[in-house]
């Protein structure tokens, strides 16, 4: 998967669970079921439920103060659509349009912000940088 496919499948998840639990929740929902009727039109119904439940789950994990649950629904949306992606290659064009006509125009109604990620390293001779925005393992063998 490359780079882009990649960068907007983490947009879009982050942002629709943000909105979530907001007042654009509906048209979240209703957007990303829409998407998936294009490529599994019997899961539609579904995605919507599915965006409802997780929808109580996150109002609930404000209440408690429980972070790892929007974390986890992040996760989870984000494979989701890498998966519906794959699996429609007109799929990736009418996501983009999505975060672009409904997913951030919401955001920004709500005042909220999205993911941002600011990284600088600076290297010399044989050095190293790792970078990442979240997770990540490296391996390397000493020789």
């Amino acid at each position: 998967m490359d780079a882009e496919l990649v960068a907007l499948t983490s947009t879009a998840a982050s942002t629709a669970v943000t909105l979530l639990v907001t007042d654009g929740w509906e048209r979240v929902t209703a957007g990303l079921a829409s998407l998936w009727s294009r490529v599994h039109p019997d899961r539609a119904p579904v995605i919507e439920g599915e965006l409802r439940e997780a929808r109580t789950a996150l109002l609930e994990a404000e209440r408690t103060g429980d972070i790892t649950i929007a974390e986890d629904l992040v996760a989870e949306w984000r494979s989701r659509l890498r998966r519906l992606a794959d699996a429609d290659a007109d799929t990736a064009a009418d996501l983009r349009r999505l975060v672009a006509s409904v997913l951030a125009p919401a955001l920004a109604d709500t005042g909220a912000r999205g993911p941002s990620i600011t990284m600088t390293a600076v290297v010399a001779d044989h050095g190293r940088v790792y970078q990442a925005g979240r997770d990540q393992r490296i391996a390397e063998e000493d020789g």
